[in-house]
């Protein structure tokens, strides 16, 4: 296993002995994604201010909607049709961390993040243009390694997520054959998924168990998931997205470059815009599937304030700093300085 992985799997043991021991009955309330699920539940505990239910972004939009909840986890942009369900009702935007979508495989034979895939085959595979592990363009990726002729199973989430936004506008962005036949529009949080051996799973760690529980089978799960299932070993090293790029795995680094905002993205971020999509980042050296995950706060809500109280929690060095040891990389530069003004001037 690599070491940056291995030490941030052991280190994640840590973590779940908090969220285990921390109750998290905050009075603040709030429910949606589940990639960043772990950190604001551990956060939740710690600090005693909330209490977080990870059951997928597009659930957590709804909750906020119906005003069941005080705050939501998303880690994409509302979609119109979820913005028209707020009738109105300005939603903030306060992005949390950085984390990594990371592709689990398990193929008998193949470990130690030896496979190799690029966005174009890792786009025909969760399209179903490739159906087997011995397809020449996986070969060629992959010379000198054994793959065998068996077909690819294929898990992916059965809710509607986040994860599965940011994936599909990552594969739109690399692949042409998924984009014409699964996610024409880019960010879709429930692809109309056309692999041939498709197998669903209710959450991150729902995909992350599909994949160890099925042999020849790919999955895409974030970061910290693959280090609680076991899978950190077996994640597949992607090709950065610039000319020549080498093959990265998801790493503090590599995600850290990737977070580091383009020319273009700074301009948003410095008029306030913190919606920035970091999938596919030119940077050299980051790994092309890292994205920000961010709290919804819908305004004129009762408990706003205590929002407000537990974000500030969130945003913390304190908070931050128990990042890396949950397979998350904390805010950094001007994206953090965004996220603290707009925590700022909520209402």
């Amino acid at each position: 296993m690599n070491r940056n992985l291995r030490n941030v799997a052991l280190a994640s043991v840590a973590g779940l002995s908090l969220v285990a021991t921390g109750s998290a009955l905050g009075a603040t309330t709030g429910s949606g994604a589940t990639f960043p699920a772990i950190a604001y539940q551990t956060w939740c505990g710690d600090s005693g201010l909330c209490s977080y239910t990870g059951k997928g972004s597009s659930s957590g939009i709804k909750d906020l909607a119906a005003k069941t909840v005080a705050f939501a986890g998303s880690d994409v942009i509302m979609t119109q049709a979820q913005v028209d369900s707020f009738k109105g009702a300005k939603v903030t935007y306060i992005p949390t961390l950085y984390g990594a979508i990371s592709i689990p495989v398990n193929i008998p034979g193949v470990v130690g993040n030896k496979l190799k895939l690029d966005g174009p085959v890792l786009g025909a595979i969760f399209d179903g243009t490739i159906a087997a592990w011995n397809a020449p363009a996986i070969a060629k990726l992959n010379k000198g390694l054994k793959l065998p002729a068996s077909p690819i199973t294929v898990c992916v989430r059965s809710d509607g997520s986040g994860t599965s936004g940011n994936f599909s506008n990552y594969l739109s962005k690399v692949s042409k054959t998924f984009k014409a036949k699964v996610s024409a529009g880019g960010q879709n949080q429930t692809p109309a998924w056309t692999a041939p051996n498709l197998v669903k799973g209710n959450g991150n760690a729902g995909v992350a168990s599909c994949v160890s529980s099925n042999s020849n089978s790919i999955g895409y799960v974030d970061l910290g998931d693959a280090m609680r299932s076991g899978l950190t070993s077996n994640v597949a090293a992607i090709r950065a997205n610039y000319r020549n790029a080498p093959f990265v795995i998801p790493s503090t680094k590599s995600i850290q470059l990737a977070g580091t905002p383009t020319k273009g993205q700074a301009a948003k971020i410095a008029g306030g815009d913190l919606k920035i999509d970091l999938t596919a980042s030119p940077n050299k050296g980051a790994y092309p599937i890292t994205t920000t995950t961010f709290v919804l706060v819908r305004a004129g809500m009762p408990d706003n304030a205590n929002v407000a109280k537990t974000l500030s929690y969130f945003l913390s060095p304190a908070a931050q700093s128990k990042l890396g040891s949950l397979g998350f990389v904390p805010l950094s530069g001007a994206l953090r300085v965004g996220a603290n003004k707009a925590l700022s001037n909520l209402g």
